[in-house]
C-alpha cells in the first residue's frame, strides 16, 4: 500500500497535535521542560519553545 503526499502530511499533522496534547498532560502533572524533553525524545530548549505554542491563554 503506497499513501500519498497529501496522506502522509496529514498524519504528520495529527502526529504533532499528539505530541502537544502529551506535552500539556505532562505540564499539568509539573514536568519539568528537561523531563519533557526527556519524555517526547526531543532537546530542552525545544521544548522551551513549544510550550509557549501549546500553554492555553488565560484570561
Amino acid at each position: 500500500m503506497t499513501i500519498t503526499d497529501e496522506q502522509a502530511t496529514a498524519i504528520l499533522k495529527e502526529l504533532e497535535m499528539l505530541r502537544k496534547l502529551k506535552m500539556l498532560e505532562l505540564l499539568e502533572k509539573g514536568y519539568s521542560q528537561g523531563q519533557l524533553a526527556q519524555v517526547l525524545g526531543v532537546s530542552q530548549p525545544t521544548i522551551s519553545r513549544m510550550v509557549p505554542k501549546v500553554t492555553p491563554k488565560k484570561s
